[in-house]
């Protein structure tokens, strides 16, 4: 994560942006958590809270900083071939773990290398399409041979089957190509990754204290201990700050928002980007939601504006989605419409369907308001909410609930992007968080094609998704956490979250800057 801020304390520059005074005081920052402590998994589906704890602890090659531009991290410098079909990373010198232990070439090349086998999600294997030989991975097996070299310790080489300029900007996501000792089985106290951070303690599914760690030159910590708590529920979350015990609460807990905040607090928001949205998915590939009329019966049952007021959210305009395609038109609430449905589906009077949801997420707000939409119109939804590792996998099972509300968040800036999370590959899982079973080959140019891919009509995909009905964006979800007044004032990142790290050379600016103010 790479972001053009700092912590603040008091008015003044942390100690964490440069080198200390031998006499500084030394920073502590108290993160509470308001969900399931996560599982450390690099290479899992997208997490927010779980990266922004790994973006702590490691970084990858790229990142994106808060004006959405990519920036080298572990690369001094990177040459395209003539043909543009070869990238050759040179690496900086002086990485290494926090055990001591010195980074290179072949451990960026195992990280690329880690996520391509998943057989729950295919997000890496997506970002790393255009290298050759991706073409032939099967989630499960064995990898084939493919273009990732590392020929000597300092040396990355990618070898692309077609010139594409994006690959830098697909290094540059979170998690992808972020080197760790270790990768699988680990608990977060054992996790040794590149810092700027270590982990000093573990009380597991509790706590987390985290401090700065002897390898900030790439990236440095803005304060010196990082205390982070989990807590599950919006009362034991309005309990802490009652007693002051937290300087940061993100994310937030479901309708947490829905009271007022205790004295000495106040609640800040920034859009995402890309942007965040609850989706609701009505899987085309777990009857009855294979057929559309079941799809389409449910979709005119719903009142959005009921369920934006139950997420706190303005209730009037019009759903955005795709980039570049206009106002989505949300199917409207319409009793003959669900009636005219049901009898094409010869899905009699009504029918019955799971719906899954995080109890810790968004969706936990509006899952009882969306069950009673339904069942005043004769649909009956039996509610399935999960938490922290089952809520992470069941969107992504071959076989789970008919519908589930999903936050989700492209992997990379575009309507190409987002519309990839949308189609499930006709080979392998799904790309992104989640699987809607929906196939088609009418979108291949673009969500996994060459750059650039001409031609691509964002309108016109996004009519086809509303025509099938496969997936409703319910909201936009902006971040949202929670300071205390008097606090540290803490930098966010619009891509990943609250960011208690930056790169080494924007701290030494920022530093400059504000010495030179005194």
């Amino acid at each position: 994560m790479c972001v053009m801020g700092v912590l603040v304390l008091g008015g003044g520059a942390l100690g964490g942006c440069a080198r200390r005074a031998p006499h500084a005081v030394a920073i502590k920052v108290r993160w509470l958590a308001g969900r399931t402590a996560p599982v450390f998994d690099p290479d899992g589906p997208a997490d927010p809270l779980r990266r922004a704890l790994e973006s702590l602890l490691s970084y990858g090659l790229y990142a994106r900083d808060s004006a959405g531009a990519t920036h080298p991290l572990a690369v001094a410098h990177a040459t395209w071939s003539d043909d543009g079909r070869t990238l050759t990373l040179r690496l900086r010198a002086d990485l290494r773990f926090t055990d001591g232990t010195p980074a290179g070439s072949a451990d960026f090349r195992q990280a690329l290398l880690a996520g391509l086998g998943r057989e729950d999600h295919a997000t890496a294997a997506w970002l790393l399409a255009p290298v050759t030989g991706l073409d032939r991975v099967r989630a499960g097996r064995p990898l084939p041979a493919l273009g990732i070299e590392a020929p000597d310790p300092r040396t990355l080489v990618l070898r692309l089957a077609h010139a594409d300029s994006s690959l830098i900007e697909r290094l540059a996501c979170p998690g992808i190509g972020v080197p760790w000792k270790a990768r699988a089985g680990v608990a977060w106290g054992a996790v040794v990754g590149l810092g700027p951070y270590r982990v000093l303690r573990e009380e597991p599914g509790h706590a987390l204290t985290f401090v700065r760690a002897d390898t900030g030159t790439v990236r440095r910590p803005g304060v010196d201990t990082l205390d982070v708590r989990f807590a599950v529920g919006a009362p034991r979350v309005r309990y802490a700050l009652r007693h002051q015990a937290a300087d940061l609460v993100w994310p937030l807990p479901p309708t947490f928002l829905a009271e007022a905040l205790p004295p000495g607090h106040r609640v800040c928001a920034m859009a995402a980007r890309p942007a965040r949205r609850l989706l609701l998915v009505f899987r085309s590939d777990v009857p009855p939601t294979t057929r559309l009329p079941a799809r389409a019966a449910l979709a005119h049952a719903l009142n959005r504006g009921e369920l934006l007021e139950a997420l706190g959210l303005p209730a009037g305009g019009a759903a955005s989605w795709l980039e570049g395609a206009g106002p989505f038109e949300f199917p409207r609430l319409d009793v003959n419409e669900i009636r005219g449905w049901l009898a094409r589906g010869r899905l009699g009077a009504s029918f019955h369907v799971v719906l899954a949801f995080d109890a810790d997420g968004a969706g936990a707000g509006i899952a009882r308001v969306l069950q009673g939409q339904w069942a005043g119109l004769g649909l009956y939804a039996e509610l399935r909410p999960l938490r922290g590792a089952d809520a992470l996998a069941e969107p992504l099972r071959a076989s789970a609930a008919q519908v589930q509300l999903v936050e989700a968040q492209a992997p990379i800036p575009g309507a190409p992007a987002e519309l990839a999370t949308l189609v499930l590959p006709l080979r392998g899982p799904a790309v992104g968080s989640f699987r809607t079973g929906w196939r088609t080959r009418e979108f291949d140019a673009w969500a996994s094609g060459p750059d650039p891919a001409p031609g691509f009509d964002a309108p016109a995909a996004q009519g086809r998704v509303a025509e099938e009905v496969v997936v409703l964006p319910l909201a936009t979800l902006p971040w949202c956490w929670v300071v205390r007044d008097g606090g540290p004032v803490v930098s966010f990142d619009p891509g990943t979250g609250p960011a208690f790290a930056i790169p080494a050379s924007a701290a030494a600016a920022r530093v400059t800057s504000v010495s030179g103010s005194r």
